[in-house]
């Protein structure tokens, strides 16, 4: 049967609609079945995180010592035993402790916080400025009360529930002590049966996550902890309540790229200014010159080539990140962009006809 143009375009159009709407279907069917499967697949990417974190130190341990490679995994292993035997006996119950001050004294800062703005107001007026704060601070004991009561309950929700923790934690640090040991060898049986260009781009996929991931949250988790231990040291001395919760809160929030900074001075600024007013303009003088040389200074040395993408572009993974999975999303957004950013230079190059496929490992060589 002969077919006009316009029935074959009709045609052509009907049938893009319907493997369109095939793929929607398709799509929503498989994000169905990832939701069903989410905290077994979370299980294994934690972990393959903690692997990627890990495995330099493995890797030094085995050359540089005469254990082998299920010697210096269980070594490394031993370290982090003891390290999470520290955390559980000392960390956890002091920041039950502050946690539980924080919904104590939530209601208490809430009137500090109200007065100041009080205060602040008859400045205003004084010098002029008709401006009304009434509806704002009126507010502020009871939102303030609720949040720190919130915040505190759902962390010490978290604290209550340490069975469920250790025992993921246990599982995470399995499945991680196996990607350790076997992930190189796994991963040499799996492109062995790839054709050669698919082997070469498949090295390059594991060379740029190594890079992007690896490097990032090493670097990430390397800054967090410096951050939050010297944010503890300038806090403790002069007396600023909850020095502990808001260090690890700050080291937490550090790690997030480009806002994380910021945000962290937020509690710390807020908390100083309610509970040690009179010490709030040294802390935040020393947690901004502070942050200057962590993230300026170290961080580079730290991130040096983990990433490698222009700022406006980390910026916007950052928003599509944060849209698309939230927490996760943002946090994650660099290393994915740095990956992406790889793929499409490499790309790019065999497009040019610079690169043969086969020679896509190269360029991390």
């Amino acid at each position: 049967m002969d077919l006009s143009v316009r029935d074959r375009t009709l045609l052509t159009s009907i049938a893009v609609l319907l493997l369109v709407f095939l793929a929607f279907q398709v799509a929503v069917y498989v994000v169905e079945a990832l939701r069903q499967v989410a905290d077994v697949l979370l299980i294994f990417l934690v972990a393959w995180a903690l692997a990627y974190v890990l495995v330099p130190i493995v890797d030094l341990l085995e050359r540089r010592t005469p254990l082998r490679r299920l010697g210096s995994v269980t070594v490394v292993y031993l370290a982090i035993l003891i390290v999470l035997g520290v955390v559980l006996a000392f960390g956890v119950p002091a920041l039950a402790l502050q946690l539980a001050a924080v919904a104590q004294r939530g209601p208490e800062y809430g009137q500090r916080a109200a007065a100041f703005v009080t205060d602040l107001q008859d400045q205003l007026n004084g010098a002029g400025f008709k401006v009304d704060l009434t509806p704002f601070y009126g507010t502020i004991p009871g939102r303030l009360a609720e949040i720190t009561g919130s915040l505190a309950t759902n962390a010490l929700g978290v604290i209550t529930t340490t069975g469920t923790i250790l025992l993921d934690v246990t599982v995470v640090l399995i499945v991680a002590f196996f990607m350790l040991l076997d992930g190189e060898k796994l991963w040499q049986r799996f492109i062995s049966v790839l054709s050669e260009e698919l082997r070469s781009e498949a090295e390059l996929f594991r060379l740029s996550a190594d890079r992007s991931f690896g490097g990032f949250l090493r670097a990430s988790l390397m800054l967090g902890t410096l951050y939050a231990v010297m944010t503890f040291l300038v806090l403790g001395p002069l007396g600023v309540p909850f020095a502990g919760l808001l260090a690890v809160l700050s080291g937490v929030v550090l790690i997030i790229p480009f806002f994380g900074p910021t945000i962290s001075l937020i509690p710390v600024a807020a908390t100083t200014a309610l509970g040690a007013p009179d010490r709030f303009l040294v802390a935040l003088v020393a947690l901004i010159v502070l942050q200057q040389i962590v993230i300026n200074v170290i961080g580079p040395r730290l991130m040096s080539g983990a990433i490698g993408i222009h700022p406006l572009f980390v910026f916007f993974a950052l928003l599509l990140g944060a849209q698309l999975a939230g927490f996760w999303g943002v946090l994650l957004a660099v290393p994915v962009a740095g990956m992406v950013n790889t793929f499409v230079h490499y790309a790019y190059q065999v497009w040019r006809g610079r690169r043969v496929r086969t020679e896509a490992h190269l360029i991390h060589g």
